[in-house]
């Protein structure tokens, strides 16, 4: 873009002119940069050519970080050059060479000054374009510079040249070329060690000029290595990072020159001079800043050590975080054969066989020593290193999975980071979200660390204060001010984010699934431990109550394996020994912890996903405490997971969802399920399954009132039962037509309908297993019609089109398929009973009662009537027909006691240890409501509810019952009813009888938390007790009343 000429020289003749024109431009001190342009147009820059410079300033300038900067260093530049006419032409020839200068000049004032020191290694990089260099050509190339030079600080100034000068190449590919994180760090990294080599090499002359060639006791030639850990051993070094160096040779011998000395001392010399060579200040600074704390004790050991004797140092004294430095090491220079050999015997002691809760502890210490450190020292809430979910935080997290899951998997043996998460995601120690998150996070932080660091090639980590820096750092780093978005938001807002993410990846995979309990490191490492001795698992198992110690063990490692292809057992067995400590001391408390372990791992196994319950288990105590409860006391619920694999899903939402389904979410939920299904069998019965896992897990854990309970079982019935209902109609009035019937004014209206639940659904009230009791109800009689608009088929009455509705409803609710019986149901109350039509009319129900057939029993089981399904108008009709029945008996003085009686009877087919129908069961307190409300409904109307809790609510409201007889009567029924429930969950084969086994008992006793089978059995006989004595004197009162 060419600026007029005019304009050009209006800005050097008005410097207020040309300081709005740069204020304009983003620069802050427009004063300097009028200065600035009037340099270079007198630094022999012709006016066309300046004018070519600044239109290309005014299209560049407002984009870059730092335009002052930028515009300075421009000025040092064009100074600095041999012919700056030349440089005007080439920015008028080349419109990307200016834009490329800029960005130098506003990302690094190392680089431009490095530039203005020498302006013609702008012309190698536009030559080279910062194109990346193989490792052995960098090495040889640096290595020949110096192979035949003989002054120490002549090699000093050409090494430190060498690594200032691919240094800019290599952040020309960065900063212009965008190169990848995986370029530039190799790069840097590759840079360092050919500097390294070819100071070992010209070291290794200067020393062997002087003393000869060490040797060993044979005459062979001794050697030297020298191993790199931290980011130089991972090749993923930052632009000003130290290099942590280790120096090893071989041992006893001496050298062969004149002035012999020990190979001891020829080593020692060669490592100083080496360490002199990289870190001498020179006029172009130091090539690098050298790290020796890693080597074998550290500072207080030799700079050299032989390589047996430090192999004998990591066997006998090496600590868990020298062996997490080491998963970084790699020969970088000397004799690679030796350097690659002690790693590679160093690799059992990195590497071991399994991670012991002892070294997790250790490493968890080590990263609190670190942060504690750093914040000491004030560098925490800045720091995109130390701080929390810094850099270290990921790396610490990728060397600790490497270390925990080393040991028989070579491949996630590397010292880059990068390389290391996707190896790790591939093995499975990582889920592909972690992988990506970590990846992408660490990415974005080395490239904030690289544009800290090169901005004065200073060791920093850093960020800026103020937000005006944090926004020149936002802009180089890659952000832009563009609409509503502002860089330094986005930035501020995306470190944030990303650190808290990465904090949180490593807290749960180390912190929090780790926790620091030294009592739990047995059970930790037995998990962890792919061989443990039968001693270790017999001393670290017998403490919980097992039977079969071996047995249990093996039940034990089941649960740490994956049998799904994709799914990872190296995850799965990471959070399982995590959890190991709190999953077999639940187990423990249960009453047969060995069934308990042996059922655990049929239910996981079922799941398809058991890693995934570890980790939910490591972060929520609670869920743990309530899978083992449902393992070790629930038959159903566990038949439930085992008879449908792949329910995980279900599994997790019962087990963190906080409440009951309510009836609309259950109704929606199975309508939208349902709707263009073919075969809707498979749908109910897992919609049934899912939704009484739900439930039950609520249910043991105690969770839920017992009346809510048993609606929410209530509510799943009746959903069910609607959908079948109204899908089989529609099935007969395809083929029948929709049934007709004559209203009161002889017009042909269509038929309505109804489900009348009695028993345990009418009342709302049933457990896992109730049968469902029902009545068939039609209006009228008449007969059926098709559509005009379809063809004509068969018509039939409607008594023959409900009585076969409701044949076809039983069946596909009774019949047992693939997947066992939906729910038994019952529907012997109506008129007539089983010699009855199935499907009864109003007419013919009330007429039945009318006419004196009507038994009081028949009405006694109306008082629990609830419509569930059918045509809204028929079921009000049928609810108000019911009713009538009820309110118009006519009590008589000895319908009591032939209430009475009844109950004698139904008690005689039952055990003693019968809780419903025995002595003092749940139906003592049912028929004691029944009868008062048969005998009080004509003058308290309200009381006539169908749930056998709120109508003993209802009784106590109207006066009819006492408070204490109707609290007394509330708790005895919520108890027994509770120990119901809880032999429904354990499948038990008499549904209401206490067990005679003393093992059931205590399952029993356990599931509904009685301290004792003994408390629990003393419970039942006190309400039993109570029951009966409540029950005869109430029904003596209501004799007594009527014949007086």
């Amino acid at each position: 873009m060419l600026m007029d000429i005019e304009r050009v020289i209006r800005f050097l003749e008005h410097p207020d002119e040309a300081a709005r024109w740069f204020t304009s431009l983003g620069l802050e001190d427009a004063r300097r940069g009028f200065r600035n342009l009037e340099n270079m147009a007198h630094s022999g820059m012709t006016l066309d050519l300046l004018a070519v410079m600044c239109g290309q300033l005014e299209q560049h300038l407002p984009r870059i970080s730092d335009p002052g900067m930028a515009v300075n260093n421009l000025d040092d530049f064009v100074a600095a050059a041999r012919n700056p006419l030349a440089l005007g032409s080439l920015f008028e020839r080349d419109e990307d060479a200016l834009p490329t200068l800029l960005q130098i000049f506003s990302n690094s004032q190392f680089l431009s000054e490095w530039l203005v020191r020498d302006p013609e290694a702008f012309d190698l990089l536009r030559l080279t374009e910062g194109q990346p260099v193989a490792r052995d050509a960098l090495r040889d190339d640096i290595c020949s510079q110096v192979a035949s030079v003989d002054d120490e600080r002549v090699v000093t100034r050409i090494l430190s040249g060498c690594r200032h000068r691919e240094m800019l190449r290599i952040a020309y590919g960065d900063i212009v070329r965008g190169q990848s994180l995986e370029v530039v760090t190799a790069q840097i990294s590759y840079l360092a060690d050919a500097v390294i080599e070819a100071a070992v090499r010209s070291a290794w002359r200067f020393q062997q000029q002087k003393r000869g060639v060490p040797r060993l006791a044979d005459g062979q030639r001794a050697r030297f290595t020298v191993l790199a850990l931290g980011k130089l051993g991972g090749e993923e070094l930052n632009y000003s990072s130290d290099i942590d160096l280790i120096f090893l040779s071989d041992g006893n011998g001496k050298t062969d020159g004149e002035r012999s000395i020990s190979n001891v001392e020829f080593f020692d010399r060669l490592a100083k001079q080496t360490i002199k060579l990289l870190t001498e200040p020179t006029i172009l600074g130091t090539a690098y800043r050298v790290d020796l704390r890693l080597r074998p004790e550290g500072n207080q050991g030799p700079v050299v050590r032989d390589w047996e004797s430090a192999l004998r140092y990591y066997d006998m004294s090496g600590r868990t975080w020298e062996r997490q430095a080491f998963v970084k090491a790699r020969t970088v220079a000397g004799d690679r054969d030796l350097g690659d050999f002690v790693l590679e015997q160093l690799q059992p002691w990195i590497y071991r066989r399994y991670l012991t809760c002892a070294d997790i502890a250790g490493i968890r210490a080590l990263k609190r020593r670190i942060e504690n450190r750093t914040y000491l020292e004030g560098g925490d809430a800045r720091n995109v290193k130390t701080g929390h979910g810094g850099i270290r935080d990921i790396e610490f997290c990728i060397q600790f999975l490497q270390l925990l899951n080393g040991g028989d998997l070579a491949e996630i043996r590397t010292g880059n980071t990068l390389h290391a998460m996707a190896q790790l995601e591939h093995v499975g120690c990582l889920t592909m979200q972690e992988r990506q998150i970590l990846e992408d996070n660490y990415r974005f932080l080395r490239k904030i660390e690289h544009r800290l660091q090169i901005m004065f090639d200073l060791k920093t980590h850093t960020l800026p204060e103020g937000d005006k820096e944090l926004r020149r750092l936002a802009i180089r780093t890659g952000y832009s001010d563009r609409g509503d978005h502002r860089a330094l938001d986005d930035f501020k807002r995306d470190l944030r984010e990303n650190t808290r993410l990465n904090r949180r990846i490593l807290d749960h995979l180390l912190h929090d699934a780790f926790g620091a309990d030294p009592a739990s490191a047995p059970e930790t490492d037995l998990v962890l431990d792919p061989a443990p001795r039968p001693e270790t698992v017999q001393q670290c198992l017998a403490r919980y109550r097992f039977r079969d110690v071996p047995g249990a063990y093996d039940n034990l490692m089941a649960l740490s394996i994956e049998h799904v292809p994709f799914l990872s057992t190296r995850r799965c067995r990471h959070f399982l020994a995590s959890i190991a400590p709190r999953l077999l001391q639940a187990v423990a408390e249960t009453p047969d912890p060995d069934s308990t372990l042996v059922n655990l791992s049929k239910v996981s196994d079922s799941l398809g996903g058991k890693g995934v319950l570890w980790e939910l288990f490591s972060f929520n105590p609670p869920s743990l405490q309530l899978y083992v409860r449902l393992c070790a006391s629930s038959p159903y619920l566990s038949g439930i997971l085992t008879s449908n694999p792949g329910m995980l899903d279900e599994l997790m939402d019962s087990l963190v969802l906080d409440k009951l389904p309510t009836y609309e979410w259950l109704q929606t939920t199975l309508q939208d399920l349902c709707r263009g299904a073919e075969d809707t069998e498979p749908i109910l019965h897992s919609f049934k399954s899912s939704q009484h896992l739900r439930v039950g897990v609520r249910d043991i854990l105690g969770k839920e009132d017992l009346r809510d309970t048993h609606r929410a079982l209530s509510d799943i019935a009746e959903v069910c039962l609607q959908q079948i209902a109204m899908r089989e109609y529609d099935i007969m009035a395809d083929r029948f037509g929709r049934p007709f019937r004559l209203d009161a004014d002889g017009q042909k209206v269509e038929c309505g309908w109804a489900i009348i639940a009695l028993g345990k659904l009418g009342g709302r009230e049933p457990n896992y297993h109730s049968d469902l009791d029902v009545i068939f109800f039609f209006d009228a009689e008449g007969q059926t019609e098709h559509d005009r608009r379809t063809r004509r088929g068969d018509v039939t009455s409607n008594q023959h089109f409900f009585s076969q509705l409701g044949q076809r409803i039983i069946k596909v609710v009774t019949q047992i398929g693939p997947h066992g019986r939906l729910y038994e149901i019952d529907p012997r109350l109506r008129p007539t009973g089983k010699s009855g039509s199935l499907a009864v009319s109003l007419e013919e129900f009330e007429r039945y009662f009318a006419d004196g057939r009507g038994q009081l029993w028949e009405r006694q089981a109306l008082c629990k009537a609830r419509p569930v399904c059918g045509t809204p108008a028929a079921q009000t009709r049928a609810m108000e027909v019911i009713r009538r029945m009820i309110v118009d008996y006519d009590w008589q003085p000895n319908s009591a006691e032939e209430i009475r009686q009844m109950r004698i009877r139904m008690q005689q087919s039952a055990s003693d240890q019968n809780l419903k129908r025995g002595i003092g069961g749940t139906v003592d307190v049912e028929f004691i409501v029944q009868m008062l409300q048969l005998k009080h409904v004509d003058q308290y109307p309200e009381i006539l509810v169908p749930g056998t809790l709120d109508a003993l609510g209802a009784l106590r409201r109207a006066g009819v019952l006492a408070d204490e007889d109707a609290l007394r009567l509330d708790q005895s029924y919520r108890f027994l009813r509770s120990i119901e429930s809880a032999l429904r969950l354990m499948n038990t084969a008499a549904r209401h009888d206490l067990p005679s086994d003393e093992l059931e008992l205590d399952k029993l006793a356990f599931l509904i938390g009685c301290a004792s089978a003994r408390q629990l059995i003393d419970g039942c006989g006190q309400h039993r007790q109570s029951n009966r004595d409540c029950f005869h004197r109430l029904f003596d009162a209501a004799s007594c009343a009527a014949f007086s």
